[in-house]
């Protein structure tokens, strides 16, 4: 999707700010639990963009860094604004090629088309998913590379 270079976003005080410079890999909705408190939502959108995709154009010196561990014991390192605690990113680790953007922190969202849903055996029961819209997981997908393919498919029809 290279409509997406260029795209800008922040943490909601304006204290971090950021662009992306290359097309993303891919775009899911996570309903898990912990998506569900860090977004404090329903579900949160993880935008998967490599490490240096992402242009910190003021603030990346005041993120504040939070680990915590998933359900399979991988390690989640979390990036926020420590002044309004708006999440930036996730990452495995400070070495980690590919990161997850949180997407709802982007200025322009009206853009984002997930190319899945994932943890949906968390999902809340309310919320009613299009099984058109692309494939749902009850779970974490085995294999995340179909989905980058399938994200790829779509970018080149947009």
């Amino acid at each position: 999707m290279d409509s997406a270079i260029g795209k800008t976003g922040g943490c909601q005080c304006g204290a971090v700010r950021y662009q992306l410079t290359a097309p993303p890999e891919m775009l899911y909705a996570c309903h898990c639990r912990d998506c569900q408190k860090q977004s404090s939502s329903a579900f949160g959108m993880s935008l998967i963009v490599q490490r240096d995709a992402v242009d910190f154009t003021e603030g990346a010196e005041k993120l504040k860094i939070w680990d915590t561990y998933g359900d399979d014991g991988q390690l989640k390192r979390c990036a926020f604004c420590p002044e309004c605690g708006t999440r930036i990113y996730h990452a495995s680790g400070d070495d980690d090629a590919s990161i997850s953007i949180k997407a709802g922190a982007l200025d322009d969202t009206g853009w984002l088309r997930p190319i899945a849903h994932i943890w949906l055996q968390s999902a809340q029961p309310w919320l009613v998913i299009d099984p058109e819209a692309g494939p749902c997981f009850a779970q974490e997908p085995d294999d995340e590379a179909n989905l980058a393919d399938l994200w790829q498919q779509q970018s080149t029809q947009a």
